[in-house]
């Protein structure tokens, strides 16, 4: 349901209001430049991504069914040209990832909560394409496996790989670092 000062932001952005297309972006930016880093392989990827999110909802405005929050449709068109740039950039040559059994042999030992999010958001960047985009659309985006695989171009056991090897890398790179250890990936 939306709420009577988004109908506001709504139809001034559908109107091209400066004001309003200038809230909208104060208001959701911080959100989609968040998306947007998260699966971007470089600060400059990720402007252009939000870039490109950002004139999509201002084109699109009128499609907006109102069944959903505007916050969430916003994240919704980000998640989506997200992954759109995903496949987009993804290497013609599909290489599936065999089966395998995982098993964690050591116990998971508690990492101090000293990192930032900006560090947390400079690690998860590091990770391999797949796994950087498989991880975030899982296990921060929430979407389960068998979506993400349809979204991705992955099957779930796939997708179940790439998020394992996502984490263990993540576990492994956070520790080095509060360690400061040298990581290579």
């Amino acid at each position: 349901m939306v709420t009577k000062e988004e109908q506001k932001l709504i139809d001034g952005c559908i109107q091209g209001k400066t004001e309003s297309q200038k809230q909208l972006f104060l208001e959701y930016g911080p959100l989609v430049k968040g998306i947007c880093q998260r699966y971007a392989t470089s600060p400059e990827e990720g402007e252009d991504m939000f870039h490109d999110v950002f004139v999509f909802i201002l084109t699109h405005f009128k499609d907006y069914n109102k069944i959903t929050s505007l916050k969430g449709w916003i994240y919704r068109i980000a998640i989506n040209k997200a992954v759109d740039h995903y496949r987009k950039s993804r290497a013609a040559k599909f290489t599936p990832i065999e089966n395998e059994d995982f098993v964690v042999s050591a116990p998971q030992t508690p990492i101090p909560e000293v990192l930032t999010m900006d560090q947390l958001v400079a690690f998860i960047n590091e990770l391999p394409d797949r796994q950087r985009t498989a991880f975030n659309l899982f296990a921060i985006d929430g979407y389960p496996q068998e979506e993400v695989g349809k979204m991705i171009g992955e099957t779930p056991n796939n997708v179940r790989t790439l998020v394992f090897r996502a984490k263990k890398r993540l576990q492994t790179r956070i520790r080095n670092y509060l360690n400061h250890e040298e990581f290579e990936l």
